[in-house]
């Protein structure tokens, strides 16, 4: 028995699916403890830091109240003693201030006095209080009253008088009629002063009061520890009006990033964690809008954070035991497991000598192998289904379905078996134009526009759409027991089979609808009279439901052929008249369209225009091959065109077009001739008598005609042309023989010498005897 499991235990330490079950075991029972310990040591030291954020949080606001309450009852104090009376008699303080420093106001000035010291309330460590009169121009300094006007610059107290006067005058123009401000004096050090115009909201005041308060007043009430963090107070301008650290009161934070982000924020409180020559820093501030003014708070994020240190390591202690622990039953409860599998896989495997390392893998292999086998079998399945539906449709279309069976075979196709009534429909697009789609993407749409039909109407109501000869096919129908007729069904199907269409391919499309039978014998001819009802587009227009019954006229309608128009348009073509071709082709079209008639007839027509057109080249001896595109030969092209404007269009850019380069062409060859004829003619008969009418009769064309061509080519009509030859021809007779004038005049058909001599004359500059003597 120990053998066997110790032959067992060899087999598992050798699977890899073993190897990887007491893996697996330990990742999912290790993972867990891991991350408990982690999220433990997370979570207390996220409550720790939490707690430590609020006590700062908490003891900053505890300072902002403190210090608030400082500056607010100075502030009120202040208030009260210039706005109040300064005597029994209801003196106001503006009133002392119009009052000149004379021993007849003696007593003012003792009561006066008197009311300033009040303010100095031990508690509060108010330094000093100062008052100036700016009319009187008397001080207030150390409880004392001092005139300034002519005084004598003796002491050094008379020294630091001038000065307080300067610094007191210099809060004058200051907009703010109440406000803090920082300074620093030479014998207090920094020291915190209360401003206050009197009266307060005076644009030009009689006088001012300022309160001194030392900063170190302001630091006592900052409670906190000075090893753990800073705490500052931070007026408008970014200076440090206090801290718990001496050296910080008086500097300027303003051009520091915690500073700038604290702007930034925009809050009144709140906190962030900032860095700084690589330590972290949490950084918790409160606005005050009293005055505007920043308390923060820096710690240490190290502080903060040695606090979890003694829970990291009990917590790692914990899990390591835990962890341990989890390898042990994972190798006992893995063992357990892998027997049932690897029994199964030897079950399975076909040959025990070619053994997997991974049982696992090869038993999924197999089962993967079934399944895939078994959907591959559905998906044909269901795929094969489909196609002999579309296959027992095209069958039906084409009659080649015996009745007999018909119900049997519906049941077994999965069709609606109980209709009375049905029709066919034929879809086509009209035109591709003004869409994003081209010719090469017509099956695809087509493909798309079956799927759409698949999805609209139900199936009770169809058998399955087909597509075929450029179009979808599509049976509907319904039974007598239905509350709406089937025409009217119908209707409202391919009205939403077109909208929906339109709204998702963007594509414009109309449908021809059949007559309602109710026997599938006549599917075939249900199908045509759904295509011949889609060929009264050209007289309807696109995006059209046509039933055949309501569009197929009930008689024939007497039509004739327009020749006229016909020939108009091949004369607009041989006069290469574009403009008159144009409006020639729009007129038969119209001519024509507007009669109701067959829908043969609308192909006839089309087919004769197209042949009688075409028949111009070969008329004139050419090939059409030459002329026009092979691919307007064929009959679809014909057949394709649902509208008025895409005849039109049609005939103009493949037709009409090519037709006016080829006439002119043939034109332009045929001119060129005429005159290279003309011109030998004039250069071998010169001396004969020649004229328009006499090349006109010879070439059989008009005179005009002749001379139009003539000038075109040549530069110079026609009789300008012959007399510029014969005075060439006199010019080399006179230089090369001794001919008379007289005998080279008659030669070249002058009536007379002077004539003769005229004309020379005229061209050369010089008589014909002036021009021989240059040459002898």
């Amino acid at each position: 028995m120990g053998k066997s499991e110790g032959l067992m235990m060899s087999r598992f330490q050798t699977s890899r699916f073993f190897k990887n079950l007491v893996l697996l075991s330990c990742i999912i029972g290790i993972l867990p403890v891991v991350l408990l310990g982690y999220l433990s040591f997370n979570k207390s030291s996220a409550i720790l830091e939490e707690e430590i954020i609020a006590s700062n949080r908490l003891i900053l606001k505890q300072n902002k109240e403190k210090v608030e309450y400082l500056l607010k009852t100075i502030d009120t104090l202040a208030t009260q003693t210039i706005s109040g009376t300064v005597m029994t008699n209801a003196i106001s303080m503006q009133t002392v201030l119009d009052v000149p420093f004379d021993y007849e106001y003696h007593d003012l000035f003792e009561k006066l006095l008197y009311e300033l010291v009040h303010i100095q309330v031990f508690e509060l460590g108010i330094q000093d209080v100062n008052l100036m009169s700016y009319r009187q121009d008397w001080i207030v300094e150390g409880g004392a009253v001092y005139p300034m006007k002519d005084r004598p610059l003796i002491e050094t107290h008379d020294k630091r008088l001038y000065d307080l006067q300067k610094l007191l005058i210099s809060y004058r123009d200051d907009s703010r009629r109440s406000y803090w401000k920082m300074t620093e004096d030479e014998k207090s050090g920094y020291v915190f002063k209360l401003i206050k115009h009197i009266p307060l909201n005076a644009i030009n005041p009689d006088g001012i009061i300022s309160i001194n308060v030392p900063l170190q007043e302001l630091s006592k009430r900052l409670a906190g520890d000075v090893s753990k963090g800073r705490t500052l107070i931070i007026d408008e301008l970014g200076s440090v009006v206090a801290s718990l650290n001496k050296h910080d009161i008086g500097t300027n934070v303003k051009a520091e990033s915690y500073y700038q982000q604290i702007l930034t924020n925009g809050e009144q409180e709140g906190f962030f964690f900032y860095k700084q020559d690589g330590q972290d820093f949490v950084i918790h501030y409160n606005h005050a809008l009293y005055n505007n003014w920043i308390y923060a708070s820096i710690t240490p994020l190290e502080y903060v954070m040695s606090k979890s240190n003694g829970i990291k390591l009990y917590t790692i202690i914990f899990v390591a035991i835990l962890v341990t622990l989890v390898i042990t039953t994972s190798f006992f409860f893995s063992h357990k497991l892998y027997s049932p599998i690897h029994r199964i896989y030897r079950s399975i495997q076909p040959d025990h000598k070619q053994r997997q390392n991974n049982e696992l893998t090869y038993i999924s292999e197999h089962l993967n192998h079934l399944t895939k086998s078994s959907t591959k079998l559905k998906e044909e399945m269901v795929f094969l289904h489909s196609q002999t539906r579309e296959f027992f449709v095209f069958k039906l279309l084409s009659g080649d379905i015996r009745l007999e069976s018909m119900e049997d075979q519906l049941e077994r196709h999965d069709f609606p078996i109980h209709w009375d009534r049905w029709c066919v429909l034929a879809l086509q697009i009209d035109t591709l134009e003004g869409t994003r789609y081209s010719e090469k993407d017509m099956d695809l749409m087509l493909y798309a526009i079956h799927n759409m039909i698949e999805e609209i109407v139900p199936q009770s109501m169809r058998f399955s759409s087909i597509v075929q000869n450029q179009g979808v096919v599509l049976f509907l129908g319904g039974g007598l027991e239905d509350d709406t007729p089937l025409k009217v069904q119908v209707f409202n199907k391919s009205e939403e089979i077109r909208n929906s269409i339109k709204q998702y391919l963007n594509l414009k499309i109309s449908i021809g609808i059949s007559r309602r039978y109710s026997n599938f014998m006549y599917a075939p001819l249900a199908h045509q009279e759904s295509l011949d009802a889609l060929a009264y587009r050209v007289r309807l227009g696109s995006e059209s439901i046509l039933f055949i019954d309501e569009v197929e006229p009930n008689k024939a309608q007497m039509f004739r052929y327009p020749k006229e128009l016909e020939f108009q348009i091949m004369e607009a073509i041989k006069q290469s008249n574009e403009e008159q071709a144009q409006e020639r082709l729009q007129a038969i079209i119209a001519d024509f369209l507007k009669n109701q008639m067959n829908h043969y007839d609308y192909q006839h027509f089309i087919g004769r225009l197209f042949n009688n057109l075409t028949g111009l080249v070969q008329d004139a001896g050419e090939s059409v091959q030459e002329v026009f595109q092979k691919e307007i030969f064929t009959s679809e092209i014909l057949i394709r065109m649902h509208s008025a404007k895409q005849i039109e269009e049609w005939f103009w850019k493949q037709i009409i077009q090519p037709l006016l380069a080829w006439t002119e062409e043939r034109q332009r060859k045929q001119d060129v001739n005429i005159s290279n004829l003309i011109i030998s003619e004039i250069e071998q008969h010169f001396d004969q008598d020649l004229s328009v009418e006499m090349f006109a009769a010879r070439f059989h064309y008009h005179p005009s005609y002749i001379s139009r061509v003539f000038k075109k080519d040549t530069g110079v009509n026609f009789s300008e042309y012959v007399s510029n030859h014969r005075i060439e021809v006199a010019k080399r007779w006179l230089q090369e023989t001794d001919m008379k004038i007289a005998d080279i005049a008659e030669r070249l058909q002058y009536s007379t010498p002077s004539n003769f001599n005229r004309n020379f004359k005229k061209v050369v500059q010089v008589t014909p005897s002036q021009y021989r003597e240059q040459f002898k």
